[in-house]
């Protein structure tokens, strides 16, 4: 059942980012227009009165001004959460079906890069889009990323099991020893 679930989830966020790459570039850009409009209505109704936070914001805001207009930062940063998505999704179906986390997450960098790659590719053939190898990179660091979240868990979940097995382990021997 893990594993089909997995699977599902593969396949879901690898078609999640299949339908956004296939829309048409007035689509595209009408999708990040929405949500740019949304980000700017909640920014809105958030008011900082710290004024170091205040500073921070604004800094941030002329930092982000240098990348583009905030529907190109923002259809970047949705394809690097995508792309965060697919590789963590990836790493962990391998991870389920090997228990391997070090080769799985190696395999799913390698799948989510050829995704990405292959995205890329295709997009050059849908109206009003274009691609190129900077958003492989923007796509291959959100998989990364991913990966790396799910390969950190993973270590840290099982470096806690291990450690209490341990503890467990040795007060039965424990007990056992003065039982005899």
């Amino acid at each position: 059942m893990k594993k089909l679930l997995c699977l599902i989830l593969v396949v879901l966020t690898m078609g999640t980012m299949y339908y956004f790459s296939s829309q048409k570039g007035d689509v595209s850009t009408v999708q990040s227009d929405t949500a740019v409009s949304v980000i700017d209505q909640i920014r809105n109704e958030v008011t900082l009165k710290d004024h170091r936070l205040i500073s921070i914001k604004e800094k941030v805001f002329n930092v982000l001004k240098q990348y583009g207009s905030k529907g190109y930062i923002v259809r970047k940063l949705a394809h690097f959460s995508i792309y965060a998505c697919i590789g963590a999704s990836i790493s962990l179906f391998i991870y389920v079906l090997s228990k391997r986390i070090y080769i799985s997450s190696v395999v799913a960098m390698i799948a989510s890069i050829s995704y990405a790659y292959y995205d890329e590719m295709r997009q050059l053939s849908v109206v009003g889009r274009s691609g190129n190898m900077k958003d492989v990179l923007i796509d291959s660091t959100g998989a990364f990323t991913g990966v790396l979240i799910l390969l950190i868990i993973v270590v840290t979940f099982k470096g806690i099991r291990g450690f209490f097995n341990f503890l467990f382990r040795r007060n039965k021997e424990d007990k056992y020893k003065e039982n005899i």
